[in-house]
């Protein structure tokens, strides 16, 4: 049976980012990407018609051959819950947004002949990753801004069931929403330190810089579901005076209230978790939801000793819940769509001739290479920034080896360059690396609790005696958020690291998103030429094609 899942139709809600399709072929992923890697503008809202468009196409269909319209919203959650919000202007957003959905997913019925099913916001993200997990029972923990009625919700999977346990709802029925929000709270002090538009992953950057000395105990303070304190309106009642405008200083006490959210989060989330692990007695955990992008809370969880394995989705935010939408809808039609997802590649992929085709279309000047694993080894440890394009583009908000900018770790000022020449980004944002799997435990700390950290989701300290040898990819504090590869996984990168190996003895690289701060990462070979000639890169690798600036 052809599923196709999205995320998003036009309508008034206006929390509704990450546009994104999903194909799941009798309980088989096909395809999964965000729209955004082909309209190229970032958190892309609206229908996902390009992203449905490659969906079909990689799975060799036509619209019409869809059994399954799989919808990762419901706009009739707020009856079905029993959180009907009677404030005027909310209630009457809920109605229309029902009106919204309703006449423009007829519209697409009437297209394909497909039957639609709603799934819903945080079941969408439960399915995504307890449905790629691999474990046979699981606490699955979904945690974002907002849902649909919650931002909050705990499930049990057990053999291939997803059972809604509790969850944590958004505010009440005759008030304005109330917004009881994990994810809204660490947006809000984000925007307080004038980090950007979807800039968490900075707040989190930032506070390894300082040390949790601001009270959180009304604004983020959860013991268990039933007994929390949410109120972001309490950050700026409280820290209104740390207020910090665009450009200026960063200081101490910014630091420092980094730290301080950082703290709230981990500790609400480990007590949400427990909690979790005491219902069902269960030490398998998968998460899903924008706030398990926070490496250091997932670390963090994966350090308790009441959880043996713990599993995030590389597309854990709104990216991903297409994809959950269709697993879940597979499930429900028997397909069994429960696996193990072992790579995140599943976005568009380019061959060796239509690269070629685009290198002669652009008149720059190439070379192919048979052995380019050996080739791009010698330039990176020879202090070049590298653009690498490989394969099948890779799932959810972080390059995994086939859209990245590669460098060498171990030399001093790297980071630097590569902030300053390409990404264009703050110079004191850490940088990850890409490390072959074996070799993980050698340079860090707690990588044999984890088994493996093959999507970039668990922050990791570096052993003693490695401590300062790969300074452009440890943080201030001793950090570092790695990627292990395995053969098995992704060949060619893999095989990169160990040609990198013969050359320094480390099979690591540098590896950070192929893109320039202000833009999605690369989809296409075109994408890739046009960062490469107007940033700072060095040099290009894309299949088995060399570029070189100005060579």
């Amino acid at each position: 049976m052809n599923i196709l899942g999205i995320n998003q139709v036009p309508n008034m809600i206006s929390w509704q980012h990450d546009s994104a399709a999903a194909l799941v072929k009798d309980g088989k992923i096909v395809a999964t990407a965000e729209e955004e890697r082909f309209n190229r503008l970032r958190h892309a809202r609206g229908y996902p018609k390009l992203s449905v468009d490659y969906c079909l196409k990689e799975g060799g269909i036509k619209f019409k051959d869809v059994d399954v319209i799989a919808v990762a919203y419901d706009p009739l959650a707020f009856i079905k819950k029993g959180r009907i919000n009677l404030y005027p202007t909310n209630l009457m957003k809920d109605i229309v947004n029902y009106i919204f959905f309703t006449l423009y997913l007829r519209g697409l019925k009437k297209q394909s002949g497909a039957r639609v099913e709603y799934v819903g916001h945080h079941l969408s993200h439960a399915a995504s990753t307890y449905r790629c997990s691999g474990f046979k029972e699981a606490n699955v923990l979904t945690i974002d801004g907002s849902g649909e009625t919650e931002s909050f919700a705990f499930f049990e999977g057990k053999d291939g069931i997803l059972k809604r346990i509790w969850d944590i709802p958004l505010g009440g029925m005759f008030t304005k929403k109330k917004w009881n929000s994990i994810g809204l709270v660490y947006t809000r002090v984000t925007g307080l330190l004038s980090m950007g538009v979807h800039g968490e992953g900075k707040t989190m950057g930032l506070a390894s810089y300082g040390e949790p000395k601001y009270d959180f105990s009304t604004i983020l303070n959860i013991q268990n579901h039933n007994n929390y304190k949410i109120d972001r309106r309490n950050i700026g009642k409280l820290y209104g005076h740390l207020a910090r405008n665009r450009g200026e200083e960063i200081t101490q006490d910014h630091k420092d209230l980094a730290a301080s959210l950082q703290k709230a989060l981990e500790d609400s989330v480990v007590n949400l978790a427990k909690e979790a692990y005491e219902k069902t007695g269960i030490r398998n955990f998968a998460l899903a939801g924008g706030v398990a992008l926070n490496c250091n809370t997932n670390s963090r969880l994966l350090e308790q000793d009441f959880c043996d394995d713990l599993f995030i989705q590389p597309a854990a935010h709104d990216g991903g819940i297409a994809l959950g939408a269709a697993m879940e809808v597979s499930a429900m039609v028997g397909d069994n769509p429960d696996m193990t997802l072992i790579h995140a590649y599943w976005g568009p992929g380019f061959s060796n001739d239509e690269i070629e085709k685009v290198l002669k279309e652009s008149k720059v000047n190439y070379k192919y290479h048979k052995n380019i694993e050996e080739i791009t080894a010698r330039y990176v440890t020879d202090g070049k920034m590298v653009g690498w394009f490989q394969g099948r583009m890779e799932m959810g908000p972080r390059a995994l080896g086939n859209r990245t900018i590669l460098a060498d770790p171990t030399i001093k000022d790297i980071a630097a360059k590569v902030n300053v020449e390409i990404k264009h980004r703050e110079v004191w944002r850490p940088f990850a690396p890409s490390v072959a799997e074996e070799s993980a435990t050698k340079f860090f700390k707690g990588v044999d609790k984890a088994k493996d950290s093959p999507y970039m989701l668990h922050t990791f300290y570096l052993q003693d005696d490695f401590r300062y040898t790969f300074p452009a990819i440890t943080h201030v504090d001793g950090s570092s958020r790695i990627q292990t590869v395995r053969k098995e996984q992704n060949e060619r990168y893999y095989n990169l690291l160990k040609e990198i190996e013969k050359i320094n003895g480390y099979p690591m690289t540098l590896n950070t998103s192929f893109n320039d701060s202000g833009e999605p990462i690369v989809c296409t070979p075109r994408d890739a030429l046009r960062c490469f000639f107007s940033t700072g890169f060095d040099i290009l690798v894309m299949g088995n094609y060399l570029v070189i600036k100005n060579g």
